[in-house]
């Protein structure tokens, strides 16, 4: 922890009535962010974090403290209320054959959905900032992020997932998707169309609000043990056009489906867990200016037990039991980061 960012500090701030996040962007320094109020605010204004939902709620969070102050200064939270249950195996089942009948047929509703689910781990005395540090280390070249709002609750996330970063006109972002275990194999077809669908989606959307777009070979891209397929995109767009971009880019098909106006609207009527921040976008912004990456490899921090959050695209070929183990591979680099105070 860099000097004026205390553990102990940054542990107690997660159980007040004050927000703050606590970030490392890959290759930099750690930063410590908050309002000199403790408060957010509904949009983004001069320099600061922004975070967005999966839902599309935003919340920004000023730049104004850069280190972390004495938590007394804020009132305590009450206690959390009840909490839904993890999701079991059984209800992942019931949700991936509900899915997959969209994805079949003369003429399917969709040609893919992103099925995700949740895992609790217990962890008495849990440390959020050890958590995070410990984070930093395990995973150097993912953005790692400590979040706390009392409405959002407490967040760690090490994401690898750019979803957009530039400033000025210049501009970039990725394709991401395909899951497997890290291997020198080919790449099998589930997993190259699954991820040209994400790719497509995003050569789209940039024609309509970018120019001079250039595209990068795809590749393996390496997150912990496993890996996945990546293409770069680069592009000239004027700072003036995020917030439009920002209207049509999040959720892509990495973490929502194709269609995605369907696949938004099937997770919003019948969702297959509360996702709230997980699979939403976060990070620091300022006038003409953004580091925004997707938020995944996460867990939600409570008291004394950590609920991990996964998903995995659901295509016509996919196999049960291979989409449940892949979930079960991506929420083992939270699993990793889980540290206790002692």
């Amino acid at each position: 922890m860099r000097p004026g960012i205390r553990a102990k500090d940054i542990d107690a701030l997660c159980h007040r009535h004050g927000a703050f996040v606590l970030y490392r962007l890959p290759g930099e320094s750690v930063q410590f962010c908050m309002a000199e109020d403790g408060r957010t605010q509904p949009h983004p204004s001069g320099r600061g974090f922004l975070i967005s939902t999966f839902e599309g709620e935003t919340c920004f969070i000023p730049d104004e403290r850069r280190e972390a102050p004495s938590p007394e200064s804020f009132p305590p939270l009450s206690c959390d209320g009840g909490v839904d249950t993890a999701t079991t195996r059984e209800e992942y089942g019931r949700n991936f054959r509900r899915f997959s009948s969209l994805l079949h047929g003369e003429k399917p509703v969709l040609q893919k959905i992103v099925l995700a689910r949740t895992a609790d781990v217990a962890a008495p005395g849990v440390s959020p900032s050890r958590s995070f540090m410990h984070a930093c280390e395990l995973f150097p070249d993912t953005f790692t992020v400590l979040l706390h709002t009392p409405e959002l609750g407490t967040w760690l996330f090490c994401t690898p997932e750019l979803l957009v970063e530039g400033s000025d006109s210049c501009w970039s972002t990725m394709a991401l998707a395909g899951t497997r275990p890290l291997s020198s194999a080919p790449w099998d077809s589930k997993n190259t169309r699954e991820q040209g669908i994400v790719a497509d989606f995003i050569r789209a959307v940039l024609q309509r609000h970018a120019d001079a777009v250039e595209e990068s070979p795809t590749e393996s891209l390496c997150n912990g043990r496993i890996e996945h397929l990546c293409t770069r995109f680069r592009f000239t767009m004027k700072a003036q056009q995020l917030p439009a971009l920002l209207q049509e880019l999040p959720p892509t098909p990495a973490v929502c489906g194709f269609p995605p106006e369907q696949a938004r609207a099937l997770l919003r009527d019948t969702p297959d867990i509360n996702r709230s921040c997980y699979a939403g976008y976060f990070g620091p912004v300022s006038p003409g200016a953004a580091r925004l990456y997707v938020a995944l490899r996460g867990m939600r921090i409570f008291p004394d037990f950590c609920r991990l959050y996964a998903g995995g695209g659901i295509m016509p070929d996919s196999d049960e039991e291979a989409e449940w183990q892949e979930t079960e591979q991506k929420m083992q680099n939270a699993r990793n980061t889980i540290c206790t105070a002692n």
